[in-house]
């Protein structure tokens, strides 16, 4: 009867009485084609691929499914599916959700207290019954229309804070601390800064006015993520130079902080120069309203004008109250100070490579000499060469590994972490061409003898660019392998015995060093994973020291700090989240860094292996911050391609090269035309490497126009499925994670039954070990 109600094939509809039929063969080939396609089997397939997912939105709601497997010799418990709707009462607010049968009452109560954060013994569930209502009790099974009493909205509302959220520091990571929480709605920030615009020590006062982002803008700009872009922060456009310098850098913040509405949030030209914190930390009541909160000493400074340190600090003090607090102290800001002997009869500049500390007048025709070799070395070494120096040597102990541009950009388009094999794989042409060495050889690099395997360790970062590596190719740059022993007269004597003569500049770009009156304000020791002395309520931030990777995400703090602030500002807008991994003891789980004043590192300089191993252990415990960051493969990928398209890329890279090369002819340099060592051609077998060693199937193109479209459709999906209690999730279309994710739930869900009906499911158990 239900296979032939619908359409006859005359097109009249079938009546009831037409079912009097079926008993005839002659009604068979009258049935229209469309009903005679469906075979059994296919809407048998279709039947079970709808059970399971209905299984996977039970799952990802937190219901405990019911497996046959449970089912004893007693009461048979129905496994079929409802359609449940619950209403809020005195709202038109609802949900709708299928469960099964048997699913009792209580395991949806602790489902949607879960979902919502608030306390199961507030809801109540009200049916109707007759002409009037009654409420379930906690073991009785669903019923498909209920009305729930004790909550607002399913809509999850974040915590409301007795005080603000406070954040010291307005460059990158403070500026986007307030851009995501003013997004969201949270209004309740104030921001405190030195200086007099937003952008922090790194650009503002430590930056060179030829400095320039290492890496592409795409991967640095400060609305990066799905869920930041928003007005005139969305992809960057062309206005954008790939890679800009410090007053595009500086522009692109003061346009983030007033598209974002940061501005009014920021106090200016103050110092917090101490932090009180009222309350026990170890007593972290949040709902009290006054359980702990922190005051923090506020000092108006004088300003020295834009681009410049702020000076001496007035009387005027004030005391600022917050609940939460955010610290960004900067990347080390402190130069390491190192005295060599002879340099008062050097007769030359000594300087740090910093803050316009140079005397870029000087550099034409003259030789200068860097000690170091970190990414800020390298940095130096471009601009004294397009500042006219005739010679530039960086004296290192030895050499660390540096990154051609192409890398750079093909890691931070990548959807998945380049494996670090490939990574040096895509160094050997620059290295091959320039006489830079081979990259496997270097000192950080320990590989497989098969050279399929690497990890990488050193103590700095990448310096990313191609002049360096031009410039030894025509020898304009050479790399020294030593360390200064003494100074003369425009020489510098190394300990290997060799002279540097006619240098006229020495730059000490030694390393940085943090400050100990971070830890002193803070007054704190050590640091657990972000949190000043363990005390969850203060993170801490900075980008961390050193390299540690075996594959790589990316070479900027774009991602890093996107995942950072998502993370932390969901514990805060969801607080019982981090009480309940406290309990399962996150705290003794989380790396410690400790101060160690005799290696002049404070507890908030931590490196990047205690940065990874805290987000890998956070985000493990914490599932649902971690969803927060499901669409940044998409995001990467398509943004990337659209921003730098492989083809512009690729052209710009080829025409500096060139133009460097013609420059220092003009300049009189003769030296033999290198050609640029990537091509089309080479990138494209890069991308086949990348899909066979990580399973993806990128294009060198990136992805069609509309399935870039079709990912953002997806996220904002999927953002609103975040927040809706009861959809699919999206890994639902994958069958194999489906049948993953029922085989995880089903130790549980048999825990719950067994709490739930011991004596039936110990008979089903039974049942199942006598037929095994």
């Amino acid at each position: 009867k239900h296979w032939l109600l619908g359409r006859r094939a005359d097109g009249c509809s079938v009546t009831q009485s037409d079912t009097q039929l079926t008993c005839s063969h002659s009604l068979a080939f009258r049935m229209s084609a469309e009903l005679r396609g469906v075979s059994p089997t296919t809407a048998l397939w279709d039947g079970y691929q709808t059970a399971a997912q209905k299984r996977a939105r039970m799952i990802n709601m937190g219901l405990h499914v019911f497996y046959p497997e449970l089912q004893g010799s007693g009461r048979v418990f129905s496994r079929s599916f409802r359609q449940v709707t619950l209403k809020i009462f005195g709202t038109d607010e609802q949900i709708i959700f299928p469960c099964q049968t048997c699913t009792k009452v209580d395991d949806v109560k602790q489902a949607i207290a879960s979902a919502l954060m608030v306390d199961v013994e507030n809801l109540r569930f009200i049916v109707k019954q007759g002409c009037s209502t009654r409420q379930l009790l906690n073991n009785d099974e669903m019923r498909s229309l209920v009305t729930v009493r004790g909550i607002s909205s399913f809509k999850v509302a974040a915590h409301k804070w007795p005080h603000p959220t406070a954040v010291i520091g307005a460059g990158y990571h403070g500026l986007k601390t307030a851009m995501m929480y003013l997004k969201s709605g949270n209004s309740d920030i104030v921001v405190f800064d030195r200086n007099s615009q937003v952008g922090g020590y790194c650009w503002i006062t430590a930056a060179n006015k030829g400095s320039r982002l290492q890496t592409e803008f795409g991967a640095f700009h400060v609305w990066w993520g799905h869920d930041v872009m928003q007005g005139k922060c969305g992809y960057p456009d062309a206005s954008w130079d790939t890679w800009p310098g410090k007053q595009q850098i500086l522009e692109h913040f003061q346009i983030a902080a007033e598209e974002y509405g940061v501005l009014p949030h920021v106090r200016f030209n103050c110092n917090v120069q101490g932090i009180t914190v009222v309350g026990d930390k170890k007593n972290d009541k949040i709902f009290s309203g006054n359980d702990r909160y922190y005051d923090l000493a506020v000092a108006d400074i004088t300003a020295r004008g834009s681009g410049s340190a702020p000076s001496a600090t007035s009387a005027e003090t004030s005391v600022v109250s917050c609940s939460v607090l955010y610290s960004y102290p900067g990347s080390m800001t402190k130069n390491r100070i190192v005295d060599y002997p002879g340099e008062e009869a050097f007769d030359g500049h000594i300087g740090y490579g910093m803050n316009d500390d140079a005397p870029y007048e000087s550099f034409p025709g003259n030789n200068v000499a860097i000690l170091g070799n970190g990414a800020f070395a390298v940095e130096n070494a471009r601009t004294c060469i397009e500042m006219g120096a005739s010679k530039v040597f960086i004296v290192t102990r030895r050499k660390n590994l540096a990154s051609p541009r192409i890398p750079c950009w093909f890691v931070h388009q990548g959807p998945v972490p380049t494996p670090g094999a490939l990574v040096l794989r895509m160094f050997e042409p620059m290295y091959n061409s320039c006489g830079m060495g081979d990259p496997w050889q270097f000192w950080s690099v320990n590989a497989s003898t098969d050279r399929q395997r690497v990890q990488i360790i050193q103590s700095s970062r990448f310096g990313i660019g191609d002049v360096t590596f031009l410039a030894v190719a025509v020898g304009k740059v050479e790399f020294v392998v030593d360390t200064l022993k003494r100074c003369t007269k425009h020489t510098l004597h190394l300990e290997g015995g060799r002279k540097l003569e006619n240098v006229r500049v020495l730059l000490k770009t030694l390393g940085l060093l943090g400050d100990f009156e971070v830890d002193r304000m803070h007054k704190m020791d050590e640091v657990v994973g972000f949190y000043c002395a363990g005390d969850w309520r203060r993170p801490i931030f900075l980008d961390a020291t050193g390299m540690n990777a075996a594959n790589f995400t990316t070479f900027s703090t774009g991602i890093g700090t996107t995942g950072y602030v998502r993370l932390n500002k969901y514990l805060f807008d969801h607080p019982k989240e981090f009480l309940q991994m406290e309990k399962d003891g996150v705290l003794s789980g989380l790396p410690r860094n400790q101060a160690k004043e005799k290696d002049d590192r404070p507890a908030y300089v931590y490196d990047v292996n205690h940065t990874n191993s805290t987000f890998v252990i956070m985000n493990s415990m914490c599932p649902r911050a971690a969803e927060l960051s499901s669409n940044d493969p998409q995001y990467k990928y398509g943004m990337y391609h659209v921003v730098h398209p492989l083809d512009k890329t690729l052209r710009e890279c080829r025409e500096s090269w060139d133009q460097y090369q013609e420059t220092w002819k003009q300049q009189g340099w003769d030296a033999e035309h290198v050609p640029y060592p990537y091509t089309r051609e080479m990138i494209k077998g890069y991308f086949a490497e990348y899909n066979q060693l990580t399973g993806m199937a990128i294009q060198p193109d990136g992805p069609r126009k509309e399935d870039i479209l079709q990912v953002q459709s997806e996220t904002q999906q999927q953002q609103q499925h975040q927040s809706k209690i009861g959809s699919l999730p999206p890994w639902a279309a994958d069958e194999r994670v489906i049948a993953s994710a029922e085989a995880q739930s089903k130790a549980e869900a048999t825990r719950w039954w067994k709490d739930q009906c011991p004596a039936v499911l110990e008979s089903g158990a039974a049942k199942a070990r006598s037929h095994h």
